[in-house]
């Protein structure tokens, strides 16, 4: 099963003879596992079929029991803004309160709610993403490491309006509010046609700016298939 979080490093054929364009593979050390997210995109998957999305009302949480801490639902309210509906305990552990009613923005510092916005902007015409992030160590505050996955849904009417979402991290959060910043740019993936998949999005350092500073990561469409 192809998915943003795991794959290989080039072009091959399925047996049906659709190319599959594999996309390079991040070390496991760069890319530390995130399980749930790995489940919640297979569940969504299976969930669409053949179509661009599953509709919210399809959302089951019995298979998705164990993944429930981490998962949330988010409206989209307006172009680029996307307000949580339902959390898991661990978006509340991560902000130190109840997020319900905010923005999703809410969990990232300024400088990465523009490629924030852009994500939400390509989810809602369908596409799928994958936020790489980090929280870095403060008071209290020992480093995270976490993702942000975004998956789209529809309404009875067809049209997308919700978010089904997982924000992952490993290790305990410390002291809230823990905001995260992007390490790397934000992937997308979405359905052109059948016979075009993407099979794994890449972990690309952010490229260094003149004086020794990271640049800003930067929204990446990749043009593909399921995930």
């Amino acid at each position: 099963m192809s998915d943003f979080l795991s794959g290989t490093g080039s072009e091959r054929a399925t047996p049906s003879g659709a190319p599959v364009i594999a996309l390079p593979r991040g070390g496991r050390s760069e890319s530390p596992d995130f399980p749930a997210a790995r489940h919640v995109q297979a569940h969504w998957n299976a969930l669409r079929g053949a179509r661009l999305c599953p509709e919210r009302a399809e959302i089951d949480p019995k298979p998705l029991a164990h993944c429930l801490d981490v998962m949330f639902v988010a409206e989209l309210v307006a172009p680029r803004v996307a307000r949580l509906r339902l959390t898991g305990q661990q978006l509340g552990d991560l902000l130190g309160m109840d997020p319900r009613g905010m923005p999703l923005s809410v969990f990232l510092s300024a400088e990465a709610r523009d490629e924030l916005g852009e994500a939400l902007d390509q989810v809602a015409k369908g596409a799928r993403a994958v936020l790489p992030l980090r929280s870095d160590q403060g008071l209290r505050q020992p480093a995270l490491d976490g993702v942000l996955v975004l998956l789209p849904l529809t309404d009875t009417k067809g049209q997308i309006t919700r978010i089904l979402g997982v924000l992952e991290t490993h290790g305990p959060a410390g002291r809230a509010p823990r905001r995260f910043r992007l390490t790397a740019p934000a992937q997308t993936a979405r359905d052109t046609g059948p016979a075009i998949a993407v099979e794994r999005a890449p972990h690309i350092p952010a490229r260094p700016m003149p004086g020794g500073r990271p640049a800003r990561p930067v929204l990446r469409v990749i043009q593909g298939g399921r995930v």
